[in-house]
């Protein structure tokens, strides 16, 4: 017969364990994880925007019909049942919710007006921030087809994958190298990252518009050329590149991760030859990631910059 000091040590025991069952039951349920901030996803942006009062018209549709928990939750748009067989369990249409349009259902909405990045054909770094680090499988990028427009719905094989990488250890931010292909206006970058030692899988969305980009073949020996800024990422100043072939009307312009023009660093004709920009953060309210886009007369070319003040 067990003595009562035993019997307290195993009712202690016992409550120990179902504390921590509980914890670890609780921390499972709520546990976020992370989504694509450059370019940023659809889910992202309507959180930015404010889940209680978004600004543009997809984000403000997006609340109506699925409510503000889904923005709360942006960083949980994951299947926990995936373990790489995606096209399996989320069904055409139902792509950007993860198939899981009860709650995120609102990102599936089929429409034109999605808060899209200005991109444009060649290099572009595709960043995903994570906030509970995992050990990764892999990352799969996409691209829509050309062809493929925004007022048709997002399927598989309206896809087409841009890169696939291998394991990566545990991180806050993974960059994805790609090469962007010829496209002309408004397209979908769709982003699957499978975690390693588990099924789970997550999955996002951003809206990218290529304008009236020339093609990659034309691209390759343009009238202009520009460089990265330097420093990157930086506080205080960084410097801006190009050069130009002829006399040519230059514009620049800052964009913040919604989409929204927040500086004109250039906007005249400008001489033929090498030049440069010293931009000043202070011109931008907030840290962040940012994108300058070039435009030389039907020439684009969009690079991305991060300020850490």
């Amino acid at each position: 017969m067990k003595t009562t000091t035993q019997k307290k040590r195993i009712f202690k025991n016992m409550q120990v364990l179902l504390l921590s069952g509980l914890l670890l039951t609780s921390t499972q349920s709520i546990s976020p994880h992370g989504t694509v901030t450059s370019p940023p996803s659809r889910v992202w942006i309507c959180f930015q925007e404010n889940p209680e009062s978004p600004d543009s018209p997809a984000c403000i549709d997006m609340v109506a019909s699925h409510g503000t928990q889904a923005l709360y939750d942006w960083n949980e748009v994951a299947r926990m049942d995936a373990n790489g067989m995606h096209r399996e369990i989320i069904p055409d249409g139902n792509l950007a919710s993860a198939g899981r349009p009860d709650k995120y259902g609102g990102l599936d909405q089929v429409r034109d007006d999605w808060v899209a990045t200005p991109v444009s054909p060649g290099p572009f770094t595709v960043t995903w921030s994570i906030t509970a680090p995992h050990a990764t499988l892999y990352y799969e990028i996409y691209i829509t087809k050309e062809g493929w427009n925004p007022n048709q719905p997002l399927t598989w094989d309206s896809l087409e994958l841009l890169e696939r990488t291998g394991e990566l250890p545990l991180s806050e931010e993974d960059n994805i190298e790609v090469i962007l292909p010829e496209r002309t206006g408004k397209h979908v970058i769709y982003s699957i990252w499978q975690r390693s030692l588990s099924p789970e899988a997550f999955y996002s969305t951003s809206d990218v518009d290529f304008g009236n980009t020339l093609s990659i073949d034309e691209l390759k020996k343009p009238s202009a050329s520009l460089e990265q800024n330097y420093p990157n990422p930086f506080s205080g100043q960084s410097t801006i590149k190009y050069s130009l072939e002829s006399e040519s009307s230059v514009n620049i312009k800052v964009y913040d991760i919604l989409g929204q023009e927040v500086a004109t660093l250039v906007d005249e004709v400008k001489n033929a030859g090498e030049h440069e920009i010293i931009f000043n953060a202070d011109r931008i309210q907030g840290n962040g990631i940012y994108f300058y886009v070039f435009k030389v007369g039907n020439y684009i070319e969009t690079r991305r910059m991060v300020i850490r003040n």
